[in-house]
């Protein structure tokens, strides 16, 4: 999925801001959507776990990640729509609502792992969940 970062609106719930952690979600998720691979490098460790669990797909290392992310679908992104960010320690997960260009939506749910709770910490695994509405 992409489409320039212009195109792209954002809606986040208020009170996101309040720990770090979870702006780093917001961050790499927009940057998995956007293909942006600089921010992905910055957060995604090196040997990150993406489970794709509609698929059952297993996608293993960063180099791997980004290139899937590039094959997979070119779609334009209307809206992205963040419902709840929840952080503890070095678990976190981020939902809401990917609305395309097409008006297909698609119900997200990403479950971070990272390396360890301090704020340094990469992303070493992801699970996500994903269920598409036509309409």
């Amino acid at each position: 999925m992409n489409g320039s970062p212009e195109d792209m609106k954002l809606i986040i719930p208020k009170g996101c801001d309040n720990a770090p952690r979870k702006q780093i979600v917001i961050d790499l998720t927009v940057a998995i959507l956007k293909q942006q691979n600089e921010i992905i490098k910055e957060y995604a460790d090196e040997s990150i776990i993406w489970f794709q669990l509609k698929d059952n797909k297993k996608i293993e290392g960063q180099c791997s990640f980004i290139t899937t992310l590039q094959e997979e679908n070119k779609n334009i992104i209307d809206c992205l729509e963040i419902y709840q960010v929840i952080t503890h320690g070095k678990f976190a997960s981020i939902n809401g609502v990917i609305s395309l260009a097409s008006g297909t939506k698609i119900d997200f749910c990403d479950v971070y792992m990272f390396s360890n709770a301090a704020r340094s910490g990469k992303v070493k695994e992801i699970k996500s969940y994903r269920l598409e509405h036509l309409n």
